[in-house]
Parts: structure tokens; C-alpha cells; sequence
């Protein structure tokens, strides 16, 4: 059952289709390395398992090709021998994978990532950084997700998370549910994200997606910026840009109608000098 993966990347300073294997190595670790941890953190079972095991072979990466069009990696994901049949870990350490890898996107460390989980990212953007200006990685059921490597920060996975009791607030469009962990994600109208996690009443929450809201919780800063609140509950607030919006929609014949027509009395004001030029020049 092995899924293909491929990274694309674009105007690398080598050939197109060639990549330096210090480079080559730094990516496949990073990214091997992730998606194992991704597995072993859904599945949070200490010591060897039949489970753990098949997640770990699921996990696995063999790069298959090394294409041009710029630089694209081909890799097979997974086990080769066992049949199409997904259990529910390995669904959530797919869907986890694909949340970090629009995380790195989106320059922004979700409050679920442990410190392993960051490390192994926080390498993988790094080796980004050092290897293509521009990237995507996709697989034969997520379109390609672009990244833009100069945009991203090693350190916002790198930089320590410090939860402080003092009270916080953010505002902004609530995007994200997932009931089983109790973890939601808010964001703000210049696309910064704050992470909720143990919502308060989150099934009542859950009704609010894609509504304007604002949490209020212990706040959790990363470099001196809120990247989290936890304990959180959550209100509606009117839409901001509603007030914007104009009810009132007018045709084309009315917007005519309104609009001012042709005045016979209006003209240039012109001095008896300025005309005499007027005339002058018209008439050269």
C-alpha cells in the first residue's frame, strides 16, 4: 500500500533535475524523520507494538526518482506488501502530516507539535532554506502545497513556548475544529493564527466555524507573540467587514440617472489674455 510523495523544487542555484547530496540528505532525513514522529506521537505507545510497527512501515520513505522540471524528489510512502486498508491511526497521522506541511506553509507552529515533531520540522524548513528559494510537496491526493522557503523562520519552531496564567484575547474568524481534542484555531484579518486548545462548551463552539469570534484564555507566547491560549471560551462578535458591505444595490439606469449630465452654462473661465492665446494658438 505505498502512496507516492513528491517535492518540487524550484530555481535552486544547481542543474535542473540534480540536487547536492549534502542537501539531498538534509531534506529525506528531515522529512523521514517527521513523518515518523507524526506517527509515533498519534499513536502514543510506549515501546514495541504490532501497531507501532505497522505505523513506522507506513511512515516510510524510498526515494524513487530525481526529475527535472527544476528538481522534483519522487518518493513511496509506505508499505509495499500489505493491502489498501487504512486504520483510523494511520488516517490521523496522514491528516496531521498534511496540517504541518501547510503549517510550514503558513510560517506557523500548531499547538499540537510537540518538541519532536518541531525539531525534526524546524530541519526540514531549514534544509528548504538552503536548498530552493521556492517549493511544493504534494501526494496523489493532496494538491501540491506551495512554500515559499525564503518566508519561513527556523525559529518559529524552534523558539521556545513559554504558557503564562495571565489572561489573553484573540479575535478574529474561527477556521478550525477538531472535537476529539478539544482544539480549535482562530484567525485574524492579516492572517495571523492563535491556537485553542481545551475549548470550553466545544460543540456549542463548533457551530461558530467561519464566524467572527473572539477566545479569551491563558495566553502561550513564542518570541514575545501570542501563538496560543489555552482554556479557552469562546463569543461571537459581529463581522467587522459587514459594516462595509452595502445593502443596497442600485442598476445601471439608476446609476445613469444619478449621475451629472452636461451643463450648458458650464466652460473654462478664461482671462482676455488667456483667450487671445487660445484663439492664437488654434488658429496657428
Amino acid at each position: 500500500m505505498a502512496k507516492d510523495l513528491e517535492l518540487h523544487l524550484m530555481d535552486g542555484a544547481g542543474p535542473a533535475g540534480e540536487i547536492a547530496v549534502r542537501d539531498l540528505a538534509a531534506l529525506t532525513t528531515a522529512l523521514q524523520d517527521l513523518a515518523i514522529r507524526i506517527g509515533r506521537d498519534v499513536l502514543k505507545a510506549p515501546g514495541p507494538g504490532r501497531t507501532k510497527q505497522y505505523m513506522e512501515e507506513y511512515a516510510e520513505l524510498r526515494l524513487r526518482a530525481v526529475e527535472g522540471g527544476s528538481t522534483v524528489l519522487k518518493f513511496s510512502k509506505g508499505p509495499t506488501d500489505k493491502l489498501d486498508v487504512g486504520i483510523p491511526e494511520q488516517q490521523a497521522a496522514d491528516l496531521r502530516f498534511w496540517e504541518i506541511v501547510e503549517a510550514i506553509r503558513e510560517d506557523r507552529r500548531p499547538g499540537w507539535a510537540t518538541d519532536l515533531i518541531a525539531e525534526s520540522v524546524a530541519k526540514f524548513v531549514g534544509a528548504l532554506r538552503d536548498t530552493a528559494p521556492r517549493a511544493t510537496l504534494c501526494d496523489s491526493t493532496h494538491s501540491a502545497v506551495e512554500i515559499d522557503s525564503g518566508r519561513i523562520h527556523v525559529e518559529t519552531w524552534t523558539s521556545k513556548r513559554v504558557q503564562t496564567e495571565t489572561q489573553m484575547k484573540a479575535t478574529g474568524r474561527l477556521e478550525k475544529v477538531d472535537l476529539r481534542s478539544h482544539e480549535f484555531r482562530v484567525r485574524d484579518d492579516v492572517g495571523l493564527a492563535v491556537d485553542l486548545k481545551h475549548v470550553e462548551d466545544d460543540v456549542a463552539a463548533a457551530k461558530l466555524v467561519g464566524q467572527w469570534v473572539s477566545a479569551i484564555g491563558d495566553g502561550v507566547l513564542a518570541s514575545g507573540r501570542l501563538v496560543a491560549l489555552v482554556n479557552v471560551a469562546i463569543e461571537m462578535l459581529p463581522d467587522p467587514a459587514r459594516g462595509l458591505e452595502k445593502d443596497e444595490v442600485l442598476t445601471v439606469a439608476e446609476l445613469l440617472e444619478s449621475a451629472p449630465g452636461p451643463d450648458a452654462d458650464a466652460g473654462l473661465d478664461l482671462s482676455d489674455e488667456e483667450f487671445a492665446a487660445f484663439l492664437e494658438a488654434a488658429s496657428a
